[in-house]
């Protein structure tokens, strides 16, 4: 495959980038916050445990391939992908001239077959991230329902005489906070004999079992660890030396992401120029300020 669409591997490159990036930028206030994520074999397994943050892992850079993708067919960069015959034919009223393709559905496609076929074994971690996968592409070709027109125009002297258009996709933002909802309200599941699905546990602390999880919930296999501590079995870094918000009451406050060991204050005093003015001719002059700030880092 790779040999065979070296400009759709490319794609998935710039998808893998794009999805550590926004999930580092999602739960940039967690306890967990993405560390380790594209740090290492960017085709292998992900994280080592089946928990909420694998699934959110495998979701958004399932996503992030799949709009990558979408996005390089959409701009007419990936010969392999064909359009619909009547994705460029518009009104002859119209006066402009598509450009590129507005097949987003290969992406969905060529990302299914990239990255599920490192799920080989038949065993329930590995249907954990077939599903979360199907997810995070679900959600993005959701998001592409918002494609939008853009265009540019061509004329003499800056006239309109003819315009360029093309599909643009939304921002990748857009389908990363989506995931980042469903993470929040991921399903603990269990293997479920003798077909082996997966279904929703009831209790953390029992194994009865409920329904099947639905498409588009991501699945986990066993509770996450605190993240307060370096862990290598669990992927975590610790929140030593993380800066929090002392004011917060969120995941970003200083009680929560400290983990009850306190946090030190660090003050530190800065000159600046500020209130410049410009002279007449040519002098600029300013004043100098002195700005105080505090940033708290956790014990």
């Amino acid at each position: 495959m790779c040999r065979a669409t070296p400009a759709a591997i490319a794609a998935v490159g710039d998808g893998l980038r794009m999805a550590y990036a926004e999930c580092r930028q999602q739960l940039s206030g967690h306890r967990w916050n993405c560390s380790g994520v594209g740090d290492g074999n960017d085709f292998g397994h992900i994280m080592p445990l089946a928990t909420k943050e694998a699934a959110f892992t495998y979701a958004i850079t399932s996503a992030g391939v799949t709009h990558a993708l979408s996005a390089a067919c959409a701009r007419g960069d990936l010969p392999a992908c064909g359009c619909a015959a009547n994705s460029r034919r518009r009104p002859s009223t119209e006066q402009f001239q598509w450009g590129g393709c507005g097949e987003a559905a290969y992406g969905a496609r060529f990302a299914r077959r990239f990255l599920d076929a490192r799920e080989l074994d038949a065993d329930a971690r590995g249907r954990m991230n077939l599903h979360n996968n199907r997810v995070g592409r679900k959600v993005s070709e959701m998001v592409k329902d918002l494609v939008r027109r853009e265009c540019k125009c061509h004329g003499v002297s800056g006239s309109c005489a003819m315009r360029t258009c093309w599909r643009a996709l939304p921002q990748y933002q857009a389908v990363a906070t989506a995931l980042r909802e469903k993470y929040r309200k991921a399903k603990l599941v269990a293997p479920q004999p003798p077909q082996s699905h997966l279904v929703i546990r009831r209790s953390k602390q029992t194994m009865a079992v409920g329904r099947q999880p639905r498409k588009s919930e991501l699945v986990y296999l066993e509770p996450s660890p605190s993240y307060c501590e370096p862990d290598a079995v669990s992927g975590s870094l610790g929140t030593h030396g993380r800066v929090c918000n002392r004011t917060s009451r969120g995941e970003d406050g200083c009680e929560t992401l400290c983990c009850g060991r306190g946090y030190n204050t660090v003050r530190a005093v800065k000159a600046t120029q500020c209130r410049c003015r410009f002279h007449w001719c040519c002098r600029v002059s300013c004043e100098t300020c002195v700005v105080r700030t505090e940033t708290h880092v956790c014990k």
